[in-house]
């Protein structure tokens, strides 16, 4: 009989997968996560939730002072740095063998981040909300996650309910292309850019699916990919739950990721995502291959 052709993925795992599978651990200080849980309300909050994050075995903490869930309020510069920052530098303090991400799109407060401790930015607009990201992201040698967001804020100015593509998984891949030279051409380092697609991000749990089943063809353009499938809504679209009760589809899909070719994956929780791993590695260090 036949394997499927994509087989190599799974019996490929054990050799490339085992040490550099990184978890990011998300700390939200925005009252109107779409997540409840995540929310950290003050420093002492947060700093526990990075300590739980770190003993689960969080490679990453992001801090994010605003959510980006379609029912959260805008927010300030001045509140989300007011948000951000004394996390920051409280995790910093208290854990400084661990690589801090400050999520924004704001060129002052991924600064402070960065002066204050961080070494990576997540930006869900790729640098294009803010001209003076890039600056700043070169003055502090900073890794960048780039994510794809397709609507108002984003690269495409569509509105968020009425996403429209021709072929999602085209249209994103070659977004990425573009942005990696312009990023590269304006003098960022290629191997401190790290793409994320942005599932739910101005798309339809019918793009989700799409952009998951075809993951593996973002590996193609030459830089790491993280995975952010936690409590996302292409979850609720087979199972109608609310975002507490999208762990297993949440778990399901970043397995999926990780074979392939994702080297990050971006979690609320980290101890299902460690063991999920661990398990799989388990299983396949002792695959027969034939």
């Amino acid at each position: 009989m036949a394997l499927n052709p994509h087989s190599r993925i799974y019996t490929d795992w054990p050799i490339r997968f085992t040490h550099d599978i990184k978890l990011v651990g998300v700390i939200n200080t925005s009252p109107d996560s779409y997540f409840a849980p995540s929310y950290a309300p003050d420093v002492d909050a947060a700093v526990a939730a990075a300590r739980k994050h770190i003993q689960e075995g969080a490679h990453y903490v992001e801090v994010g002072g605003l959510s980006g869930g379609s029912g959260s309020r805008r927010v300030t510069e001045e509140e989300e740095y007011q948000r951000t920052l004394p996390v920051i530098e409280a995790l910093h303090a208290e854990f400084p063998q661990v690589t801090i991400t400050v999520d924004t799109f704001r060129s002052r407060v991924a600064d402070a981040g960065l002066s204050a401790g961080a070494t990576a930015i997540n930006d869900v607009t790729s640098l294009t909300f803010d001209p003076n990201m890039v600056d700043v992201a070169k003055q502090h040698d900073a890794q960048v996650f780039l994510m794809h967001l397709e609507g108002p804020g984003g690269h495409a100015g569509r509105k968020l309910n009425r996403p429209i593509f021709a072929d999602v998984v085209a249209e994103i891949k070659e977004f990425f292309i573009r942005r990696i030279d312009e990023l590269t051409a304006a003098g960022l380092s290629r191997d401190k850019l790290v793409i994320d697609v942005g599932l739910g991000a101005g798309k339809r749990p019918a793009h989700d699916y799409e952009l998951l089943a075809h993951l593996r063809e973002f590996s193609e353009l030459g830089v790491e990919h993280m995975s952010a499938c936690s409590r996302k809504q292409f979850v609720e679209a087979v199972s109608p739950v609310p975002p507490g009760e999208r762990l297993g589809g949440s778990l399901v899909g970043s397995l999926w990721s990780v074979l392939a070719g994702c080297t990050y994956l971006r979690v609320h929780e980290v101890r299902p995502y460690a063991q999920m791993l661990d398990v799989w590695n388990g299983i396949m260090s002792r695959y027969i291959r034939s």
